[in-house]
């Protein structure tokens, strides 16, 4: 991913924060046999208690075709992107007539290789993770549910992680323009759309002062 150095986010505590509030992933795979395919997927963060790296986790339909290239064991790195809010930018925010439009956006692209998860407890266990981050208050009546059942819905999905190889978080906020600019910017935002909203939050939070 272009990202200029002014762009870059390096700091992790921003990608994870990013994989929180907008977990739905694009799961990127160039396989020898199947080709390139993209699989739309919500990811959860994992990180082990002690110790440095981290890994995203997920799962897929078993009926999904690009579960085939997950398992075939010949990939060795696939791409995960996480797209975070955006916003167009119009030129009557500059000071100058000498502007055009531009779009300032939020994205992570991750990379790594792939361990599958397909047996019935680890299956398990990764689905009441994810029911943690998203519903805690569920994880009773997944409990509750009848053995056979679970089996069923176990057995109907592939999970994976991803021990996490390299990433990059590029935050395009207008950076580039002056003080005055981006304040009319942010402020511009901040009474838009929710989206737009959602992005002017992360740029009080990332914009120098």
């Amino acid at each position: 991913m272009y990202t200029p150095k002014h762009f870059d986010l390096p700091d992790l505590s921003h990608a994870r924060l990013m994989i929180q509030e907008h977990p739905l992933a694009t799961l990127m795979l160039n396989d020898p046999t199947h080709g390139l395919s993209a699989t739309p997927v919500p990811m959860i963060w994992g990180a082990p208690a002690e110790g440095e790296g981290w890994w995203l986790e997920g799962h897929l339909a078993r009926a999904n075709p690009h579960v085939a290239a997950l398992t075939s064991g010949a990939l060795d790195d696939v791409l995960v992107q996480f797209n975070g809010p955006g916003a167009y930018i119009s030129p009557s925010l500059y000071d100058t007539p000498l502007a055009v439009p531009t779009w300032n956006y939020l994205t992570l692209q991750v990379h790594g290789g792939v361990q599958v998860i397909d047996d019935e407890s680890g299956k398990d266990a990764l689905l009441k993770r994810l029911i943690a981050t998203q519903e805690p208050d569920y994880a009773a009546q997944w409990r509750g549910l009848p053995a056979d059942y679970q089996r069923k819905m176990l057995g109907a999905i592939v999970g994976f992680r991803i021990p996490v190889a390299r990433w990059t978080m590029k935050a395009k906020i207008s950076q580039n323009r002056s003080p005055a600019e981006r304040e009319r910017i942010l402020a511009h935002q901040e009474h838009g759309s929710l989206e737009e909203q959602i992005l002017a939050s992360w740029v009080r939070e990332l914009q120098p002062r």
